[in-house]
């Protein structure tokens, strides 16, 4: 337990002095959470089909989620997603980085009850390496040098796909004494037609962040938005796909789980959006105080898309 509360208390400690500090650039605390964000999503999921499949059971017996300790994995995060990556602003090279990432993985497992004895801990521990880990690292080096938008975009929007579609539900389904099985129970053709209607809002979310990217220079992300006001693609019908696509998304995937709560939450969405409406749209943060900004909000709707576009992309 102490050594549990020590991973735990420690590292969080740590954390939210990065956030606090003022000599901190605002670029490396956005690049730190992002990679928290994508290791926390990367390691649960991991773990959560590691303990279904029986390959491992942690010794820790509380807080779980879905079998797996959810402070374990908050400190997990924090540690290989967060601040091992921050090593950079201290000068330690990416090997170094990398080393102390494995070294903190090992340590970690050890401390859950991970036997390192046999094939299965080998295999746990590359997996969370090579899934978890290096992509963190690459997610939160490449947002704090402004590089490789295409694929930190790419990482984010799985992020944040695996919060909406699994996290998000699962923890309601924790809470309702509800499951998975209502899609997991169908054949492979009703679950695909099932499906096919979700093409729509990921048609709208893939073609916004796409836009974001090679228009804006940017992602969907609110501290890490678009360099330039976006209104090609997408954006010359719809001025929020972001929004519209995650709502449609939601309302459609309660009916594919049968969770009438996933359903009702993309109405409540809808309402948040609304009254909290510069949130989640990257083009607000560089809108203010530019002409085609207030043009384009005044012309292109925001709920419901039109048909013929007038204004073109700022691209070039």
């Amino acid at each position: 337990m102490i050594v549990r509360g020590l991973l735990f208390l420690l590292p969080l400690a740590l954390w939210a002095y990065v956030f606090i500090n003022q000599r901190v650039p605002r670029k490396e605390i956005t690049a730190s959470f992002l990679g928290f964000v994508w290791a926390f999503h990367s390691v649960l999921i991991l773990n959560v089909a590691l303990v279904y499949n029986g390959i491992w059971q942690p010794l820790i017996q509380d807080n779980l989620f879905y079998g797996v300790p959810l402070d374990w994995v908050f400190s997990q995060a924090i540690i290989i997603g967060a601040l091992v990556p921050l090593g950079r602003l201290l000068g330690v090279s990416s090997a170094a980085r990398h080393l102390a990432q494995v070294g903190m993985i090992v340590l970690i497992y050890y401390a859950a009850g991970l036997a390192f004895s046999g094939f299965n801990a080998a295999m746990i521990v590359i997996s969370v390496y090579a899934f978890c880990a290096t992509l963190a690292m690459a997610l939160s080096d490449w947002t704090a040098s402004d590089t490789c938008i295409r694929a930190r975009s790419a990482l984010q929007a799985l992020a944040w796909a695996t919060l909406l579609l699994w996290l998000f539900p699962s923890t309601v389904f924790y809470l309702t004494m509800n499951s998975w099985n209502a899609i997991l129970q169908r054949d492979v053709v009703t679950t695909a037609l099932y499906l096919l209607p979700l093409l729509i809002p990921a048609g709208l979310l893939m073609g916004a962040l796409y836009q974001f990217a090679i228009e804006g220079d940017g992602t969907a992300f609110p501290y890490d938005p678009p360099k330039r006001l976006v209104t090609g693609g997408v954006y010359q019908y719809l001025s929020n796909p972001m929004q519209v696509g995650i709502c449609l998304m939601m309302f459609w995937w309660g009916v594919v789980i049968q969770s009438m709560w996933i359903t009702i939450s993309a109405i409540i969405a809808v309402i948040l959006f609304i009254v909290f409406k510069d949130v989640c749209n990257g083009s607000c943060a560089i809108g203010k105080g530019n002409k085609e900004w207030e043009a384009y909000q005044q012309t292109v709707p925001k709920w419901i898309p039109r048909f013929k576009a007038e204004l073109t992309s700022n691209k070039g």
